[in-house]
């Protein structure tokens, strides 16, 4: 106990006010028996806010009403609102700021809401509870906070998470439409004054959206379009304006109750045929395909994201089609009495107005949205949603006929024909359609309903990938241009992978400087720095991002030094290898330190074991051989793929301007070899990186030292600057418990794949040369993007692992930890 106690007064208590309201919050509601369903009858008529507490004149309900909740999930919910959002703004603002503003927007936000809203009578078109209704919690000034300090971010990041909180609060309101919903955008809309008025901005130039950003604003208002009814369909005490168009996307459920009374009356067969029908469509795979145009929504928001024009047409297709049920549901009053009411009024328009404004919107913004996919994309696409309806109309057909005596009535080919299209619409679509055959035992129900979801999670996985799709314009004198001005103006000791296989490359306008970069799953991964002229690198980087939102790709910097981070600033970055520099002038290996090094060269004169420094492609056979051979058979023992991207292999040794130092001995047996790649500065090589390093299963021990040392020997007396050792990735040097969350991350996958890789018993091999050490990073635009970078990055080193090899080195881990 004592030592957690210690454990605890260590915690940094960085967000006072944040942390007392929690506190606090938990506290009374324990007191006052509150956590398990909110604070009991008599207590809520005193603290709770609402419109009839403020006619009594209760006037300190929004101030009392913030410190309970309306039950146990209600008060996990507010927890971690206050948490999140709290300690936001406490981070970003000071901790009178942040309590002053709190309590303004709690307050203001919550007595706006009983007086202006429900007093001036817009219970018309609302719903006419919420003038009883009485609530509590202090999720208001939770949101109002959040807003205010937006003001304290960078423009883009201000957009952005405005956009979002403002969206939320809205969708909420519109859709759920309850006092709490309704208090949030109030205290939202006084949060984004205040932090106008007294916090202070950023000294930014005010500008407007770049592509980029506005394709994932537009992103993020579909995305919430798709949600709300969903929200509404998930709460059971939807009552906004918009509730109502929880039924075209998400349908309803009957209650078996009124089902059951409904069948009672003889006159009703053809209605109580329609609910039995829904209630028999209301198992888990019609819950599926209730939500599939929600999900569909959300699969186009992110096409949306990426400036897909296709997703554009398709978001424009599919809303114009809701903005036509919506049309159907106005049409419903022809042979109605007009809705009198303006809440009436409200429940017709809403399903048309949504899709409207997001129709508007798209046609707004419709030149933002222009990337294309590769050609033949969507065709393949089609086919394959075409051949997949195919094969489940037949599977449906064929199944349903078998099992024909388990639907009722019995089902016939007519019958099952009729009912097929029907199979793959969404149920809340249904209402209006008599159901041909139903389903009354178990293999056809679960044929009835899963059939559908088959087929559209084909249709959807499908849609994701056509989005990740990018078009690479390969030109087959790119990679010459790219080596042209390597030789011409040089680059780091990574900048000769630029040249191998598998690389894109982009130039600036004028051609001065390249970027070798890799789409993988819409992340353009790039190998090492920009090469080129010096003056032209660094905008090359910054001209490079903008090329890759325009095509609607992450961008990130991979293996890059220092330098270009810091041209980088409003990038995130990490630490993702440890290179090891060897300086060369006047090196001599003397003193104690040196002393495995003169034992390997000692070993090697011993053995009649020499360096030699050939080019592989004009090595004998039996030396070529030879080291095929090697390779192999370290392969095999691994047991595992061969890592790529800037781990070199046998295909990058055949560069005509690689060298190889292989160690021979008198009977022409090979011992192991290293490749070294070139760096140039100006025109000029003035330094070698370590590439390639395989070693024979008999060869003497510390032969790599050997080979190392012979090239430090050489190099040093032919006047190069240094040997780079090059990177080891996920190892680093300062293994501090205090880094970034990200960092800590990978400093435990490094550690992880220890027994299966060596990353960092390398790292340790390599210090026995006294390098000097350079960190290599990753840099990145934005945090959001790391699970597809880090995707983008496994793919790249590991191209073709297959299943098999994967469950392997799985198993490789577990088993040698």
């Amino acid at each position: 106990m004592k030592a957690w106690l210690g454990k605890l007064a260590r915690i940094p208590l960085g967000v006072p006010f944040t942390t007392t309201l929690v506190l606090l919050l938990w506290l009374i509601g324990s007191l006052t028996g509150s956590l398990s369903s909110g604070p009991p009858g008599d207590l809520l008529d005193k603290i709770g806010f609402g419109f009839d507490p403020w006619l009594r004149g209760q006037w300190w309900t929004p101030f009392t009403s913030m410190f309970w909740s309306g039950g146990l999930a209600k008060y996990l919910g507010n927890t971690l609102l206050i948490a999140a959002l709290c300690g936001f703004a406490e981070r970003r603002m000071s901790t009178l700021r942040t309590l002053s503003i709190f309590l303004i927007t709690q307050v203001l936000g919550t007595t706006a809401t009983a007086v202006i809203v429900i007093g001036s009578g817009a219970d018309e078109w609302w719903s006419t509870d919420l003038l009883s209704a009485v609530e509590v919690g202090p999720s208001a000034g939770a949101i109002g906070v959040a807003v205010a300090a937006t003001s304290a971010l960078t423009a883009v990041w201000r957009r952005r998470l405005r956009l979002l909180l403002l969206l939320a609060v809205v969708m909420l309101a519109l859709y759920v439409g309850s006092l709490t919903q309704l208090s949030q955008v109030f205290a939202a809309l006084l949060g984004l004054a205040l932090g106008i008025l007294v916090v202070r901005e950023r000294s930014e130039a005010p500008s407007a959206p770049s592509r980029g950003e506005t394709r994932l604003l537009v992103a993020l208002t579909v995305a919430a379009s798709a949600v709300g009814p969903l929200v509404a369909a998930v709460s059971q005490t939807a009552s906004g304006p918009l509730s109502v168009f929880q039924y075209l996307l998400v349908g309803s459920q009957p209650d078996l109750a009124f089902v059951d009374s409904s069948c009672a009356d003889p006159g009703a067969l053809v209605e109580c045929r329609r609910l039995r029908a829904e209630v028999r469509m209301s198992g888990l795979g019609s819950v599926f395909m209730s939500v599939v145009p929600v999900v569909l929504l959300l699969v186009l928001a992110e096409g949306l994201r990426r400036g897909r024009k296709f997703a554009w047409w398709a978001t424009m297709v599919l809303n114009v089609a809701l903005a036509g049920l919506g049309a159907v549901l106005m049409t419903s009053y022809v042979d109605e009495p007009l809705p009198r009411s303006t809440a009436d009024w409200v429940q017709t328009l809403a399903p048309l107005l949504q899709p409207i404004a997001i129709l508007v919107l798209l046609a707004l913004t419709r030149a933002k949205f222009d990337v294309s996919a590769p050609r033949g994309t969507y065709r393949a696409f089609a086919g394959l949603a075409a051949k997949t309806l195919l094969v489940c109309a037949v599977i449906y057909v064929w199944g349903a006929y078998l099992l024909r005596g388990q639907f009722e009535p019995t089902a016939t080919i007519g019958g099952i024909l009729t009912d097929l299209p029907t199979r793959f619409a969404p149920p809340g679509y249904l209402g209006a359609i008599e159901t041909a055959v139903l389903p009354n035992g178990g293999l056809a129900t679960m044929l009835h309903q899963w059939i559908g979801v088959l087929f559209w999670l084909v249709v959807l996985a499908g849609g994701l990938i056509t989005f990740r799709k990018a078009i690479v314009e390969r030109r087959a004198a790119d990679r010459d241009r790219a080596r042209a001005l390597l030789e011409a103006h040089g680059g780091t000791s990574m900048s000769h992978m630029i040249t191998w296989p598998g690389n894109d490359y982009w130039f600036t306008p004028d051609g001065e400087a390249v970027i070798a970069y890799r789409v993988i799953s819409s992340v353009a991964l790039t190998t090492g720095e920009p090469v080129g002229a010096l003056a032209a690198r660094s905008a090359a980087a910054q001209e490079f991002s903008r090329f890759c939102t325009r095509n609607g790709w992450t961008p990130c910097f991979y293996g890059i030094t220092d330098d270009l981070r810091q041209d980088l600033p409003s990038w995130n970055s990490v630490q993702v290898a440890e290179e090891t520099i060897v300086p060369l002038e006047g090196l001599e290996f003397r003193g104690k330190k040196w002393q495995d090094i003169r034992t390997a060269m000692n070993k090697a004169k011993k053995s009649g074991v020499t360096a030699e420094w050939v080019s592989y492609v004009d090595t004998p056979p039996w030396m070529s051989g030879q080291i095929k051979a090697l390779s192999r058979d370290w392969l095999a023992d691994k047991g595992l793929p061969e890592m790529r991207f800037t781990l070199g292999g046998l295909d990058e040794l055949a560069d005509p301007d690689v060298r190889c130092l292989v160690a021979v001995d008198d009977e022409q047996r090979v011992h192991g070899v290293t490749s070294w790649l070139p760096v140039r500065d100006e025109g000029r090589i003035v330094a070698w990186t370590l590439d390639f390093m395989r070693r024979g299963p008999d060869a003497f021990a510390g032969v790599m030292e050997f080979l190392i040392a012979s090239m430090v020997v050489r190099c040093r007396d032919e006047g190069a600057e240094y040997l780079s050792l090059s990177g080891a990735p996920l190892a680093r040097l300062d293994q501090d418990e205090r880094a970034a969350p990200l960092q800590r991350l990978l400093d435990v996958v490094g550690k992880t794949l220890e027994p299966v890789y060596g990353f960092r018993s390398l790292l340790a091999f390599k210090a026995k040369f006294q390098p000097t050490y350079l960190p290599l990073y990753m840099a990145y635009p934005r945090v959001a993007a790391l699970p597809s970078i880090g995707n983008a990055i496994a793919k790249a080193y590991l191209p073709r692992i297959t299943s098999g090899q994967a469950f392997q080195l799985i198993s490789k881990v577990i088993s040698r930890r």
